[in-house]
């Protein structure tokens, strides 16, 4: 099983490799669900995941708050992958979502194109989607070589175990080049429970792995 960790700092990717992840999310401002991080952290944090070997995701997200971003905000996002992209990383996350709670096609075109030939993860901005947009959604970001979609299932207030059924008719709906990541409220205590229940073989977490001995 893959196991992913969004993490902020290299201390903790450090300590999440040697507990045994397998991808890291690198963000900063974990406490807003996740901004992009820093030049500096990121760099370092490339060096860090090729050493020992582990993949490494990093999030594209100007702001906290809704998935709506402006035509300025949209141009950060824009210069920043090219930036990434030129550091050398690999995969990035990032996802837009209009005021009608549709998949933002115009502005995720425009980023999309910035990242080639980066792998794109469109984050959890998709359980902002409508729910009767989703199938849908799925459908454009696969057509657009979108290769993973991290989701709760639903709101994150709901504990995973209430967004199990959605979660199953999403892995269901999505095409088979898109692999559908379960996260927020996964842990390392649950998330064998939760791989097995949706029959899938990757997880997303702040607390996939035990980080202290809290």
């Amino acid at each position: 099983m893959i196991k992913e960790v969004a993490l902020a700092d290299l201390g903790t990717m450090e300590k999440a490799i040697a507990n045994g992840v397998n991808r890291v999310e690198l963000n900063s401002r974990l406490d807003l669900g996740g901004l992009t991080p820093d030049d500096e952290t990121v760099q370092a944090a490339i060096a860090l995941a090729q050493a020992q070997q582990v993949d490494l995701v990093v999030m594209v997200r100007p702001r906290g708050g809704d998935f709506d971003y402006s035509a300025a905000e949209i141009e950060v996002m824009h210069q920043t992958l090219l930036r990434f992209k030129r550091m050398g990383v690999k995969m990035v996350t990032f996802g837009v979502v209009d005021t009608h709670k549709r998949l933002a096609r115009d502005r995720m075109i425009k980023l999309l194109e910035a990242a080639k030939p980066m792998k794109v993860v469109y984050h959890m901005a998709f359980d902002d989607i409508a729910i009767a947009c989703q199938a849908q959604a799925l459908r454009w970001l696969a057509q657009y070589g979108v290769v993973r979609v991290l989701t709760h299932g639903g709101s994150l207030a709901q504990p995973i175990a209430d967004t199990m059924a959605h979660l199953q008719e999403t892995i269901a709906a999505a095409p088979t080049t898109l692999s559908i990541l379960p996260g927020g409220g996964i842990t390392f205590e649950n998330a064998d429970w939760v791989a097995k229940s949706l029959a899938v073989s990757e997880v997303h977490g702040s607390k996939i792995v035990p980080l202290s001995c809290d």
